[in-house]
């Protein structure tokens, strides 16, 4: 199958995804998967399918998506976010739990090292939620499953997996005391008013995403990170995202690979000297 437009501005459309950032063959390799399985025999065919079935239509984008992701990817990240945690905390004085977003958060691994890592910092469970959104239906409710394989476990320090979880014959089951700190849901980026109604968190993680994007979609994804992050809150990025953030506005905390950003707030402005009349220099004392 040559390229075909139509189906790569679906895409852009739906979810974002800018060609040049993933390559033309990842595409055209799903749209000849879903080909097969919708037992179309040309691509005209198939996109009269899809544009009468929303279910096709998820099913290209879960075809596109591959969600490669383990549990305390960038370690020092969640370390970080402990540490920033407990300032916060200290700040509003206790007076709320802490809201902390994971978006996209795939098959899970990400919003639940979240609550893994404030758990074992000693956060106790009524001092912070995690929200855990993703565009794709299939990788939330693999998520609310809580069952993963050892491809979710990686590195060197696993020592985690015997606090927060169960071997089964299956896989590993993730304890209820993490599942319940964590609320999974679907949710696009690209809708300008998502969690419209929710206040601001006091950290998000948004990882590798913006990277997938073209300019224009940049700047119209980071204005909704924006919009969700509160104005003294941190957002965590990937490693390749930082100089995107910057060009937003955002400065690095300065702590090396937690790839964690603020605002960069305006400086305040030097107070203006009150006006002082000069001494007079004459012999004779001025008149009053």
């Amino acid at each position: 199958m040559s390229s075909d437009q139509r189906f790569f501005d679906f895409l852009k459309d739906r979810i974002g995804l800018d060609v040049a950032s993933v390559g033309p063959a990842i595409i055209e390799r799903a749209v000849r998967q879903r080909m097969t399985a919708a037992y179309a025999l040309t691509a005209d065919e198939y996109w009269q399918t899809l544009q009468g079935s929303r279910d096709e239509q998820q099913a290209l984008i879960e075809g596109v998506i591959v969600p490669e992701t383990w549990f305390f990817r960038y370690p020092e990240s969640f370390a970080t976010l402990a540490k920033l945690a407990a300032k916060r905390l200290a700040d509003i004085n206790n007076m709320r739990a802490l809201r902390i977003l994971s978006l996209p958060c795939s098959t899970g691994e990400e919003p639940y090292s979240i609550a893994m890592a404030l758990l074992d910092a000693g956060f106790k469970p009524h001092q912070f939620k995690v929200d855990g959104m993703d565009v794709s239906p299939l990788s939330v409710e693999k998520a609310k499953r809580g069952l993963y394989f050892k491809n979710s476990f990686r590195g060197q320090d696993i020592a985690y997996r015997e606090r927060h979880f169960s071997a089964e014959e299956e896989g590993y089951r993730l304890s209820e005391r993490v599942l319940e700190q964590v609320r999974l849901q679907v949710g696009n980026l690209l809708d300008p008013t998502l969690l419209a109604s929710e206040p601001p968190y006091d950290f998000v993680f948004c990882r590798n995403l913006l990277i997938y994007f073209d300019q224009p979609t940049q700047q119209q994804v980071f204005e909704v990170l924006k919009r969700l992050t509160h104005v003294d809150g941190v957002l965590f990025i990937g490693p390749a995202e930082g100089s995107l953030l910057g060009r937003f506005g955002m400065r690095s905390i300065g702590i090396a690979q937690s790839f964690a950003f603020s605002r960069q707030r305006a400086p305040e402005p030097e107070p203006v000297p009150n006006f002082v009349p000069p001494r007079c220099r004459c012999v004779n004392p001025c008149a009053a």
